[in-house]
């Protein structure tokens, strides 16, 4: 068994609220037992040092009047004893000499009970692993009981810091950095660390214990991996990881109940959005009331916003929608959500909070890539009544699907900048646009797929620097004379000329046509 120190009563033996007042510096003291006053003087006999006193004031003056506290504290350093633990006012007399002495001076609750207190310090030097488990389940108790009381993340999280004394931090399943409870050193450590799994870890001089919060399983929302719990303190005991494992269990508990109620809302608001734009109410001053009830304003406009990733399953689907409502509640942005199959809809407000909706739609992209670096943002245009809402979702697929071959995800893809793309979108099921196409470019990029070769993004090139020679061979890196000679090569296998103003156009036309039709299957026949 590991020596007891005043550090270690502190943590596993006094009541929640004791704190030290004086004498900091002789916390590793190590104690080697616990005494109270007796009822008669003397007050304390066969007291071989080391001992931890428990004391309240009105016994001291129920003992002998002329008895100070700051007396006390002189006599006893003699011992000498680890640390005095108190229970009522300390006068300052008292704070002088106890720090002058190095002698760690408690102030106990007003409320606690002295033999109790007494109890619980035995135990912890009787038996210091058993008191460990003991302390360890009242500390669930208590979280478990705070979280029914509605404390929340952030109140579970205080009472941790209560209890253990420690720096701590907890993040997303991502690593993000969700909520931070430090100083100093502790806390430029736990902002910089990206915990991965459950562990100790050095990090910047810093001892850390991780904990994560649930655990990854298929199923239930109770096998979830909410995130990570992170202790940090320049030295962690057993006490640290058993605090961290209760911390990380009630913290799992709290946010599967505030997950249940967002999963009731976000039905509650999928069901709503439907209703929007299936017209399922008789007029617009239904669903106008029934939105101000869910706390939207629908008098004003409202644009479709769209969230995606190429490829993702239900679970990414599920991660996208979580992270929208949390950056949507973040921005205080009012906006109906939906979850669908491939994305996430929402419609924001046209104008929230001062911001215009491109403002909002830049800001929910921004924090959506901390946590899903690959998600796709796409926007409609300005649906100025409910029944336009339709269409502003339309416009905000067609910017998915194709925007994301123009500009990539580096962006919000809207509608707005598609240009020619919008009334190509419009043909790019017609024979007549494919047609066009095969007349054009399709026996280009035949060529450069059998041949591995580059005539189509010289093209691009090409249109991109308005047909300046110089700044088009710079820009693929390659000599003026094989640009040429590529050039010639397009107008040998295209049969179109692009120095010939006509063709010219065609070919351009054909480039957009292209990203287009890539997104479709050609039609049979």
């Amino acid at each position: 068994m590991p020596p007891v120190t005043v550090q270690d009563v502190l943590r596993l033996a006094l009541p929640d609220g004791s704190e030290v007042v004086a004498g900091n510096a002789g916390l590793n003291h190590q104690v080697s037992w616990v005494t109270t006053p007796r009822a008669t003087p003397p007050a304390f006999t066969n007291l071989r040092g080391g001992e931890c006193v428990v004391v309240a004031t009105s016994v001291l003056r129920a003992l002998d009047e002329r008895l100070t506290l700051a007396n006390l504290i002189e006599r006893l350093a003699q011992v000498p004893v680890a640390a005095i633990a108190v229970q009522g006012d300390i006068p300052d007399p008292a704070h002088t000499t106890a720090e002058s002495l190095r002698l760690p001076l408690i102030r106990l609750p007003d409320s606690c009970d002295i033999r109790e207190v007494e109890r619980e310090v035995q135990r912890l030097i009787s038996d210091y692993d058993a008191q460990i488990e003991r302390r360890a389940a009242q500390l669930g108790s208590v979280l478990t009981q705070r979280s029914l009381a509605g404390a929340g993340v952030n109140g579970l999280l205080e009472t941790l810091v209560e209890r253990t004394g420690r720096s701590l931090a907890y993040y997303s399943s991502a690593g993000e950095v969700r909520a931070l409870r430090a100083r100093g050193p502790a806390r430029v450590a736990l902002q910089t660390l990206q915990p991965r799994t459950t562990g100790a870890v050095a990090h910047l001089g810093q001892h850390i214990w991780v904990q994560q919060i649930g655990q990854m399983a298929s199923g239930d929302a109770a096998g979830r991996n909410f995130g990570y719990l992170a202790l940090c303190g320049d030295t962690l005991d057993d006490w640290d990881r058993l605090a961290a494992q209760q911390g990380a269990s009630a913290l799992a508990l709290e946010l599967a109940k505030e997950q249940a109620v967002l999963a009731a809302e976000e039905r509650l608001r999928g069901d709503f959005v439907q209703a929007v734009l299936v017209g399922a109410a008789t007029d617009d001053k239904t669903l106008v009331q029934r939105g101000r009830e869910l706390g939207y304003d629908l008098r004003q406009p409202h644009v479709a916003l769209l969230c995606g990733i190429v490829d993702g399953d239900d679970r990414t689907i599920a991660r996208i929608a979580d992270a929208l409502s949390a950056a949507l509640n973040a921005l205080g942005v009012a906006a109906p959500m939906m979850r669908r199959i491939d994305d996430v809809l929402c419609y924001i407000p046209a104008v929230s909070r001062g911001r215009r909706f491109h403002e909002v739609a830049d800001l929910l992209r921004q924090r959506l890539v901390n946590d899903i670096p690959n998600v796709l943002v796409a926007i409609g245009r300005e649906a100025p009544t409910l029944t336009a809402w339709s269409r502003s979702l339309r416009e905000a697929e067609q910017a998915l699907l194709i925007g994301r071959e123009l500009v990539g995800n580096g962006r919000v893809l809207d509608f707005s900048d598609l240009g020619v793309y919008r009334l190509l979108l419009l043909l790019r099921e017609s024979p007549e646009l494919w047609e066009f196409y095969r007349s054009t470019l399709a026996t280009l990029v035949e060529y450069d797929r059998d041949q591995h070769g580059e005539l189509l993004k010289t093209l691009e090139a090409f249109f991109e620097h308005n047909g300046n020679l110089a700044r088009t061979a710079d820009a693929l890196h390659i000599h003026r004379n094989t640009l040429l000679y590529r050039l010639t090569r397009i107008k040998e296998i295209s049969g179109r000329d692009p120095d010939v103003a006509e063709d010219r156009l065609a070919l351009w036309l054909a480039l957009k046509a292209h990203r287009v039709l890539k997104t479709i299957t050609e039609p049979v026949g």
